[in-house]
This record gives structure tokens, sequence and C-alpha cells, in this order.
């Protein structure tokens, strides 16, 4: 199981109007929220009554009475850490040399997709310290209190980062999250099996409409939101975020095409199926194409493939790590936190990983120099101002997902 096999979800476990998730306690946790989140009238509403944040309303989320950071000054715990990541997230390498410096053992359970594993943290059948988490699920993760805020005294390398995301718009302060990953997505294909790529169109993204002759070779990801805003994108609508019906509608209607004239698959397998030739046409993200040479077949150059995004208007993805409620190894929690964000290990990581973390030692413009990526996939450096001036995939309200969710078990159900 490959990182971004995680996106294959259907996003709505956290949306159910009922359930631990959704749920706020009273009066207290209202009045801090409103305190905490004045002046961003005009922000769609998400389920526990936290603005959902955009670009243009950034949010400080709440924090509440009875879910404070830790206090400061304590010594880490004796673990072992318990760690819930995304499946190959983290370089095992990294992990060893944080127990080996700490004296302590990090266990790291795994999971499949965001729906699984909101299951399982609401069970309370579950106990971790660590969870690696997407921006989408934030606020209703904080809102549901599942985690806790971070105390930044044992996050000195925080300043690391990029400023942008020392306080990002979707969690202004950084009060529950740090950043981990970051990440774009396009087209990746064959240039040794498409005589036409994706730069060749006017529009880009109509490869995948007009490449009738690679019927079967062609896969757009399997993932409601990336996939529907691809269409979207096709149409020059750049909201990745729209809840308007008609122009969902419209986009999964215009992935139904692409079932009948090129019998297209839904995958997360980009990572593979593109280094092994068994797709020739996909919908990708940058870091899985930037850690193709692993996966490319005896005697097969990296050269073949190419990958594409828009230098506009490009889908920028970033994912974060937090600490758990009631982790029983809170500031070790921390330190791992923090482990991550030294400028060594996370370069040590991203080396084996293949997603950039958004460190500011990392210098974009000598990655290919560095060996770091190939000089063909210079396309899936993704810099600051990608951050900054790109679209991101958000939370949407109950009623948007539900648009959302119809339309892709539309297209899923085949029409």
């Amino acid at each position: 199981m490959h990182p971004r096999e995680r996106r294959s979800t259907r996003r709505q476990f956290l949306y159910a109007s009922g359930g631990t998730v959704a749920a706020l306690s009273g009066g207290d946790a209202l009045l801090r929220a409103a305190a905490a989140l004045g002046g961003i009238e005009g922000a769609p509403m998400g389920p526990g009554g936290i603005p959902l944040a955009r670009r243009n309303f950034p949010v400080t989320l709440p924090i509440y009475s009875d879910n404070e950071p830790i206090a400061s000054g304590k010594s880490p715990e004796k673990g072992p850490l318990n760690v819930f990541n995304w499946a190959d997230y983290v370089n095992p390498a990294v992990v060893k040399k944080f127990e080996k410096e700490f004296k302590v053992q990090v266990n790291i359970t795994t999971f499949e997709n965001e729906e699984e594993a909101l299951a399982k943290l609401t069970s309370g059948k579950a106990s971790f310290d660590v969870w690696f988490a997407t921006v989408e699920y934030l606020s209703r993760a904080v809102a549901g209190k599942l985690i806790q805020p971070v105390n930044h005294s044992y996050l000195p390398h925080l300043k690391n980062v990029w400023p942008s995301l020392q306080s990002p718009f979707y969690d202004v302060h950084s009060r529950y999250s740090v950043p981990y990953t970051i990440y774009t997505t396009g087209i990746a294909w064959r240039k040794d099996k498409v005589k036409k790529g994706p730069p060749a169109f006017a529009n880009p993204y109509d490869i995948f409409w007009q490449s009738k002759q690679y019927s079967g070779k062609v896969a757009i990801l399997d993932d409601e939101r990336e996939a529907l805003t691809m269409a979207l994108l096709r149409r020059h609508i750049y909201d990745p975020n729209t809840t308007d019906s008609k122009q969902v509608g419209q986009a999964e209607k215009d992935l139904a095409q692409l079932t009948k004239l090129v019998h297209v698959k839904t995958n997360t397998t980009d990572y593979t199926d593109v280094p092994a030739g068994s797709t020739w046409i996909s919908q990708a993200w940058s870091g899985d194409m930037a850690g193709a040479p692993s996966y490319m077949p005896k005697g097969t150059p990296v050269s073949v493939i190419g990958y594409w995004r828009p230098q506009t208007n490009a889908v920028v993805g970033s994912d974060m790590i937090t600490i758990l409620r009631g982790a029983k190894n809170p500031v070790l929690g921390h330190m791992f936190l923090n482990y991550l964000l030294d400028n060594k290990h996370g370069v040590d990581n991203f080396s084996w990983l293949g997603y950039i973390p958004p460190l500011a030692v990392i210098n974009p413009s000598k990655l290919v120099a560095q060996g770091y990526i190939p000089k063909n996939l210079t396309s899936t450096i993704v810099r600051e101002s990608d951050f900054k001036h790109g679209l991101s995939i958000l939370p949407l309200t109950t009623q948007g997902q539900t648009v959302w969710q119809d339309a892709w078990s539309t297209f899923k159900a085949g029409g």
C-alpha cells in the first residue's frame, strides 16, 4: 500500500449528523468558538459549528476548556509511542533513529482510507498518540475533540517550515497541527507509448477525452474530490469546493463519458501502474511520480515518464500531523512531531518518501542536481508559491458534501 492510496475514500464519515465527531460540548464550545472565530462572516459553516476554512477566510480553530494544550516543561514519557498513519508514509530509518535517540519504541498502525481511520478513532477501542491527518477533516476532528491543541514550546522546529504553513489559513497559529508534506495533482503519461502528451493539447485535460486509441490504458484517481475537480478544471471552473449541483453534476457526466470513450480505470495505483506501463495516461499526485524511479521495471528508464500540472490554478494539497486527545504519551508525541520538522530528518524522510516536506531549507532549484528528483520530473517539485496561489480541496458543508457524494456514486454506478 502506497501513501497516497489513503485517498481512496467516500469521505462521508465525519459528515454524519450524529456521532462523536459532530458533537460539541454545549454552550462552552459555542462561546469559545465564537470568540476564536470572530471576523470571518460569510465563511461556510461546517458540522460542529466551526466555519470551514477558505483562503479568503482563514480560521483560528477554537480551544475548549476541557481540551487544553498540555503544560510546558514536562519530560517525555517512556512510551511506547503509538502512531496512526497512512501505510508507507514515513521513512522507517527515520523512525528507528527517533527510537534510538529517545530510547523508546514506536508502534505504527496503518489505515487504508480516512473512513476507516475515523471509524477506529471514534470507536473508543483505539489508543494512539499521533495521527497523520488531512485538511478536509481537521475542523471536524477539532469539533469532535478527537485531537488536542499542540504546545509550541515543544515544537521549536516549526520555524523550519515555510512561513505560509507556520500559520496556515486552515489552522491559523497552528493550534492543532504541524505540516508534513505538500503535493500537486496533475497528469502522468508514458512518453514512449503516447504520441501526444498533455502539454501538446490546447486544454491539457482534454487528453483523457481524446485518447480513444489508448482505451483501457487511461486512469483517473479513485477519489471523488480529485476526479470531479479535474473535470471541473477542464471546463475552467476553478472552485474545487463548489456546491453548485449543476456544476458538479456536469462534471459527473463528463467523467461518465470517459467510461464509454476509453474504458477509464479508477484507482490510486498511479505510482506503480505508470512505471510498469499498465497505464499510459493517468491523473496522478506529484509525490507518486517523484517516487517513480523506485518502481521502474529493470531496463526501463525513468525518462519515459512525464508529469504535467498547470502553472496556475493547480490543485495543491497539504497533509499534517496531530496529537490525539487522550494520548498516553503527549510529550513524546510532540517530540516526534518536532523530530520530523528537523531539517536533516525531514530531508531524510523526503529522500525515501518522494513527497516534499515544506521545509525552507529545501531549495527546489537544486533538487534535480542533488539527485532527489529526476530531470524529466522537475514538474513534480512543489514550491511555497504553488501552495500560496494554488487551489485547495477543502471541507464542505453537509449539504455540499451530499452534492459531491451523489455525483460520485452516480459515476461509480455507471450513470
